[in-house]
């Protein structure tokens, strides 16, 4: 639990300010992250630790929350890895959002959302690596390259990155290609790509030109298509499915295999809900500061298993929060 605790210390105990004990806002986070509750119900030391997290930049917590990567990524052993990198929301239902949420539309009535991109390991073994905030008006290839030139400064290979068909993007597949990163994309079902399947009868390779626009010029990023039809069972009927990838990867049917890995990311996500604190607070910097943490607590769980695989991740929250109640009555 060393991970959560320096965390929790380098961001709310700056410079031996914070008059609270560690131990006792550590047991009021696990125990909000727990019951998926608010801190407010959890503690009255609520507003202390609001007031602390306030103190801390967007850099500050990205900093701290390096510096537990690059520990979990040393007791795990990691080397060789495969990665992904998806968005994830949490509902917002306040006023004065601003900028700082992104428009939805949401089945729950929700019409903004704090978003999130997310960097994890998805192979040997799940691993957030960082999470940066996404808000109204970012350039999410301008965030992926951020987290990718992070990820290239670990102590790790990275084999390939697997996206989904919302990083379809012109700029970042350029950017892709010219930093040597092996990728996965998901492309979505344009007409052009529609021309492509047509002319496609189990397995093609196609090289297409993407052309897009920034700084007020049109750009064209060359990128290999590849489609593959695949038979599906569903409901016991059999139909045929084309997959399309943008790559640069070895053309082969084996693509299918390995982006299928990238619903452990989506996987990871429903996980981490069972450990979401609640929070109404609109401002960035606080909502911000328990999406890292409910991450590092996934992070301490995956370090946990290497010993202990049979303990989910409530029952290892669970155990942790007894361990910091022991703690206080001794």
């Amino acid at each position: 639990m060393s991970i959560l605790k320096e965390f929790v210390n380098k961001t709310l105990n700056a410079f031996g300010k914070l008059r609270v004990k560690i131990n006792e806002i550590i047991k009021s986070i696990i125990e909000a992250s727990r019951t998926i509750s608010y801190i407010e119900t959890i503690s009255n030391k609520a507003d202390t630790v609001h007031r602390y997290i306030k103190l801390n930049s967007e850099r500050d917590l990205k900093r701290a929350f390096e510096i537990n990567t690059r520990k979990a990524i040393g007791r795990m052993g990691l080397g060789k890895i495969i990665c992904a990198v998806d968005v994830t929301e949490e509902l917002y239902f306040g006023e004065n959002g601003n900028l700082n949420v992104r428009q939805i539309k949401h089945e729950k009535g929700a019409e903004e959302a704090f978003a999130y991109v997310v960097l994890e390991i998805i192979k040997p073994r799940s691993l957030p690596l960082m999470t940066i905030p996404y808000k109204q008006g970012d350039d999410l290839t301008a965030i992926v390259k951020e987290l990718l030139d992070y990820a290239k400064s670990l102590r790790i290979i990275i084999e390939a990155v697997l996206f989904d068909r919302g990083f379809y993007i012109g700029d970042l597949i350029q950017y892709l290609d010219a930093n040597n990163i092996n990728y996965l994309i998901f492309v979505p079902e344009n007409e052009a790509m529609k021309k492509y399947i047509e002319q496609t009868n189990m397995f093609a390779c196609y090289y297409h030109t993407i052309k897009w626009n920034k700084y007020k010029s049109t750009w064209e990023t060359p990128v290999k298509i590849v489609i593959i039809w695949d038979e599906i069972v569903r409901k016991g009927r059999k139909r045929n499915y084309h997959w399309i990838f943008a790559t640069n990867l070895k053309h082969t049917i084996s693509l299918i295999k390995i982006y299928k890995q990238r619903w452990q990311i989506e996987t990871d996500f429903r996980v981490q809900d069972e450990a979401r604190i609640k929070s109404k607070s609109n401002i960035p910097i606080i909502r911000y500061y328990y999406f890292c943490v409910s991450l590092i607590l996934m992070a301490n769980w995956q370090v946990n298993r290497i010993k202990s695989p049979e303990v989910s991740f409530k029952r290892y929250l669970k155990n942790i929060q007894q361990i910091y109640e022991r703690s206080e009555d001794t």
